[in-house]
Protein backbone atom coordinates (compact mmCIF):
# COMPACT_ATOMS: atom_id res chain seq x y z
CA UNK A 1 0.00 0.00 0.00
CA UNK A 2 1.47 3.55 -1.45
CA UNK A 3 0.75 5.96 1.52
CA UNK A 4 0.08 9.96 -0.16
CA UNK A 5 -0.32 11.35 3.35
CA UNK A 6 -2.32 10.68 6.68
CA UNK A 7 -5.83 11.03 5.25
CA UNK A 8 -5.36 8.82 1.91
CA UNK A 9 -3.34 6.08 0.70
CA UNK A 10 -3.41 3.42 -3.16
CA UNK A 11 -4.97 0.39 -3.34
CA UNK A 12 -4.32 -0.87 -6.82
CA UNK A 13 -5.05 1.66 -9.14
CA UNK A 14 -7.65 3.92 -6.68
CA UNK A 15 -6.72 6.36 -4.38
CA UNK A 16 -8.65 5.70 -0.77
CA UNK A 17 -9.61 7.70 1.97
CA UNK A 18 -7.73 6.20 5.08
CA UNK A 19 -10.38 6.38 7.41
CA UNK A 20 -13.49 5.48 6.55
CA UNK A 21 -12.17 3.02 3.08
CA UNK A 22 -14.22 5.70 0.25
CA UNK A 23 -12.89 5.43 -2.96
CA UNK A 24 -12.10 8.51 -4.49
CA UNK A 25 -14.14 8.81 -7.66
CA UNK A 26 -12.30 8.86 -10.85
CA UNK A 27 -14.44 12.22 -12.13
CA UNK A 28 -13.25 14.37 -9.15
CA UNK A 29 -10.31 16.88 -10.13
CA UNK A 30 -7.25 16.39 -7.22
CA UNK A 31 -3.65 17.29 -6.71
CA UNK A 32 -0.33 16.28 -5.61
CA UNK A 33 1.62 18.46 -4.11
CA UNK A 34 5.60 17.12 -3.71
CA UNK A 35 7.90 18.22 -0.54
CA UNK A 36 10.41 19.14 -3.52
CA UNK A 37 8.17 22.25 -4.34
CA UNK A 38 9.98 25.06 -3.80
CA UNK A 39 6.61 26.99 -3.31
CA UNK A 40 4.32 23.95 -1.69
CA UNK A 41 5.61 25.18 2.19
CA UNK A 42 4.05 28.42 1.54
CA UNK A 43 1.06 27.36 -0.39
CA UNK A 44 0.48 24.79 2.87
CA UNK A 45 0.91 27.71 5.27
CA UNK A 46 -1.46 29.70 3.35
CA UNK A 47 -3.86 26.80 3.27
CA UNK A 48 -3.64 26.24 7.26
CA UNK A 49 -4.06 30.24 7.77
CA UNK A 50 -7.48 30.00 5.12
CA UNK A 51 -8.58 26.56 7.76
CA UNK A 52 -8.33 28.30 10.99
CA UNK A 53 -9.93 31.52 9.38
CA UNK A 54 -12.80 29.06 8.32
CA UNK A 55 -12.94 27.08 10.88
CA UNK A 56 -12.29 23.98 10.57
CA UNK A 57 -11.77 21.57 13.24
CA UNK A 58 -8.39 20.88 15.18
CA UNK A 59 -8.00 17.53 13.38
CA UNK A 60 -7.64 19.86 10.51
CA UNK A 61 -5.81 21.97 11.20
CA UNK A 62 -3.36 19.55 12.95
CA UNK A 63 -2.62 17.58 9.75
CA UNK A 64 -1.76 20.82 7.94
CA UNK A 65 0.54 21.43 10.00
CA UNK A 66 2.29 18.17 10.68
CA UNK A 67 2.48 18.16 6.83
CA UNK A 68 4.28 21.42 6.69
CA UNK A 69 6.72 20.62 9.51
CA UNK A 70 7.47 17.08 7.38
CA UNK A 71 8.03 19.13 4.29
CA UNK A 72 10.54 21.84 5.40
CA UNK A 73 12.05 19.29 6.83
CA UNK A 74 12.69 17.46 3.92
CA UNK A 75 13.40 20.92 2.13
CA UNK A 76 16.12 21.11 5.04
CA UNK A 77 17.63 17.62 4.74
CA UNK A 78 17.23 17.65 1.13
CA UNK A 79 17.97 20.93 -0.70
CA UNK A 80 19.74 19.21 -3.80
CA UNK A 81 16.19 18.13 -4.60
CA UNK A 82 14.04 20.96 -4.43
CA UNK A 83 12.98 22.70 -7.80
CA UNK A 84 10.96 25.38 -8.61
CA UNK A 85 7.78 23.85 -10.09
CA UNK A 86 7.51 22.82 -13.85
CA UNK A 87 11.09 23.70 -14.51
CA UNK A 88 11.57 20.15 -15.65
CA UNK A 89 8.19 20.36 -17.99
CA UNK A 90 6.95 16.52 -16.91
CA UNK A 91 10.74 15.13 -17.99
Amino acid sequence: MKVIDPKYHIEGEKIIKTSNGEEVPDDEPMILFRARDNLAVDMLKTYLQISIEAGCTDHQILGVTERISEFERFAYENPERMKQPGCTRGK
